[in-house]
C-alpha cells in the first residue's frame, strides 16, 4: 500500500510495480514492469492531486473541464471509449476511457476523478493501445482500493 500524508490518500499496487513520486506533475507514479527490451512504454498509473478552492465547482463543472482539457491536447486524435458517471472512494466521481492517436501509435488512457473539499484527485492509466487489455483488471482494482482520508 502507498500511503501519501501530505495529500491524504493511499492506494494498493502490485508489489511487482515501481513508484515513483513527484514525477511530471503527479504526486505519485506506479509503473508496470516492463515485458522485455522492445517495451516502448511502460504502462502505468498516475495520480495529480489539485486545489480548485480558487475555481469552486463540482464534479460535473470539473469533468466537462477536464474533458475540454484533454481535447485540447489531442486535438482531433482523441477518440472516446467510454464516458460515465462512477464512483471513487464512495464519493461521486468520473470515468473516462479514451485513446490518445500519436505518431509513435495509439495510447489508450482511463482517468477517474472525485472531488473532496475542493481538492480534485485523478487517476489515470496510460497504456500501448495493444497492451490496455493486459493491465486493465489490476489497475482498477488499484482504483477501487484509493482511500481518501
Amino acid at each position: 500500500t502507498y500511503n501519501n500524508d501530505q495529500y491524504g490518500f493511499s492506494i494498493k499496487y502490485p508489489s511487482d510495480w515501481t513508484v515513483s513520486e513527484n514525477t511530471n506533475g503527479a504526486v505519485v507514479l506506479f509503473y508496470s514492469p516492463l515485458e522485455n527490451d522492445l517495451d516502448i512504454l511502460q504502462e502505468n498509473v498516475n495520480i495529480v492531486v489539485q486545489d480548485i478552492s480558487r475555481n469552486k465547482m463540482d464534479v460535473r463543472e470539473y469533468t466537462e473541464l477536464a474533458i475540454r482539457q484533454m481535447e485540447l491536447v489531442f486535438k482531433d486524435q482523441i477518440e472516446t471509449i467510454e464516458s460515465e458517471p462512477a464512483y471513487l472512494d464512495s464519493k461521486p466521481a468520473y470515468n473516462y476511457v479514451f485513446v490518445g492517436k500519436g505518431p509513435e501509435g495509439n495510447l489508450k488512457y482511463k482517468s477517474v476523478w472525485t472531488l473532496k473539499d475542493y481538492v480534485a484527485y485523478q487517476i489515470t492509466y496510460t497504456s500501448v493501445e495493444s497492451s490496455y487489455d493486459r493491465y486493465v483488471n489490476k489497475v482498477n482494482k488499484m482504483i477501487k482500493s484509493f482511500k481518501i482520508r
